[in-house]
């Protein structure tokens, strides 16, 4: 970075290459920068905004000027923002979302096979300029329901489950030679509003519905959970507020009946919903839950540009605002493509902008203060609780998980690491030193809208008895 913070150059490592071959460069960076700065990604363009230009000074060098010094322009991008091969992507039209046949990425796995709602192969990249991974084969296969998943538990046909299983599941799994891995998962589950219409416009009912609402109850109710008693980002983020937020004070008032959806296969989030409802019946709100199908509630609360057609929903708070609070503005800045509330604030712009340009780490953190302060009082949602990442493992496939803290044990570092103990650790999904890494991680693949997901692993347990 330079002295002022407003350029930062980046040297990427020699001898880097896409899955099919060629060299990634910095045109590839510069050419990824821009392409979602000119066509809007709702995930990866506002972790642009502070990019003024991107240039390549030869093959291995991209120069970024800022608009303002960022504290958080490692995180986000750097970290999260996947490169594209510019030889693939630079000739599709418009119209089209991607290239033509499967990713390619440079990473330590290559997707090889999809078949839809069924599930995904990868591959060991044995270029990998970090080294050949020490599992040859991930098989991801979609299980619907808890139940599915332990009974291909039983049968051997999984290896790893990067989801809970329910307790009295999860207490048999010792029988069957598997490991639980936990630690903080930054993923949220929130009670969201919708400010475009009655009765929910109205502040005074959305604080009356908060005041009957208390995160530590309800994360006493769900094994494992956080309560979300420090706002939108989890207790243990290093942004969070010191002390929980004080709660609304309690209120009556009068209002009509409240409808609450939530996904139907998310046995989780049904729980924290039954939960939400019965606090709020026992308020004397008349609240009833609606289960919905994934694509039917993501219709509802307006995703991908559907007209929004809901009360409140039992909905995600995306762990990137846990590593990064800049990300607020992307869920709750007006007009921007994750805020499905609708909300919006002149001084929570104010705020969002002083916590991107802030020039050092206090002055942000008392602006993020501020924004979650803020947010506590506005109410576009309620934070709820944050559940814990459970990971069920066969010890004897493979034992090098590396929990990352707040993503999980499904990152690269995992396929690495030999022999190592599970344990949290990290502050990032992924490192910013991996320049020229385009990989967002196996988690990513696994968040495309299944209900769960299960990994077979091949080629890991082979190789460490030769080793």
């Amino acid at each position: 970075m330079s002295r002022g913070g407003r350029r930062a150059t980046i040297r990427l490592r020699p001898g880097v290459r896409w899955h099919d071959g060629r060299a990634l460069t910095a045109r590839d960076v510069a050419f990824t920068f821009r392409r979602f700065r000119a066509r809007p990604h709702p995930r990866f363009t506002p972790q642009l905004a502070a990019v003024a230009s991107v240039r390549a000074t030869d093959r291995t060098t991209v120069v970024v000027e800022l608009r303002h010094a960022s504290l958080g322009f490692r995180d986000q991008p750097l970290a999260d923002v996947p490169i594209l091969p510019r030889h693939l992507w630079r000739g599709v039209p418009r119209e089209e979302l991607a290239p033509a046949g499967l990713p390619v990425g440079s990473g330590p796995y290559r997707l090889v096979e999809h078949r839809p709602g069924a599930g995904y192969r990868f591959r060991a990249n044995r270029r990998y300029f970090r080294g050949r991974p020490s599992v040859a084969r991930i098989d991801v296969r979609v299980i619907e329901g808890a139940g599915e998943t332990f009974s291909a538990f039983e049968r051997r046909a999984v290896d790893v489950v990067p989801a809970p299983l329910p307790e009295r599941e999860r207490a048999r799994l010792d029988d069957l030679g598997v490991e639980i891995a936990r630690g903080p998962s930054y993923a949220g589950t929130v009670l969201m509003f919708n400010l475009r219409r009655p009765p929910l416009d109205r502040l005074e009912v959305r604080r009356a519905i908060a005041a009957a609402l208390d995160p530590a109850r309800l994360a006493r109710a769900v094994s494992g959970a956080a309560a979300a008693d420090r706002g939108y980002l989890h207790p243990r983020s290093p942004w969070a507020p010191r002390a929980p937020l004080e709660r609304p004070p309690a209120a009556t008032v009068a209002m009509a009946p409240l409808t609450i959806a939530v996904s139907d296969a998310d046995p989780t989030r049904l729980q924290v919903g039954r939960e939400v409802v019965l606090a709020l019946r026992r308020a004397g709100v008349d609240a009833a839950l609606r289960p919905l199908a994934p694509p039917l509630l993501a219709a509802a609360v307006g995703q991908d540009g559907a007209p929004p057609d809901f009360d409140a929903a039992i909905w995600s708070s995306p762990p990137l605002a846990s590593y990064d609070p800049d990300f607020l503005r992307v869920v709750f800045g007006a007009g921007q493509p994750l805020n499905y509330s609708g909300f919006s604030s002149p001084r929570f712009e104010e705020l969002a902008q002083r916590v991107a340009a802030a020039p050092t780490r206090a002055e942000r953190r008392a602006a993020v203060r501020e924004e979650l302060r803020l947010l506590a009082d506005e109410l576009p949602v309620v934070p709820l609780i944050f559940q814990e990442g459970t990971f069920a493992y066969r010890r004897g496939r493979h034992d090098g998980w590396v929990f990352v803290k707040g993503a999980g044990i499904l990152d690269k570092r995992s396929f690495f690491a030999r022999r190592r103990a599970v344990r949290p650790r990290g502050a990032a999904p992924a490192p910013p030193a991996a320049a020229g890494d385009s990989s967002t991680g196996l988690a990513g693949w696994l968040a495309a809208g299944a209900a769960m997901a299960a990994l077979a692993l091949a080629g890991a347990a082979a190789r460490r008895r030769r080793g």
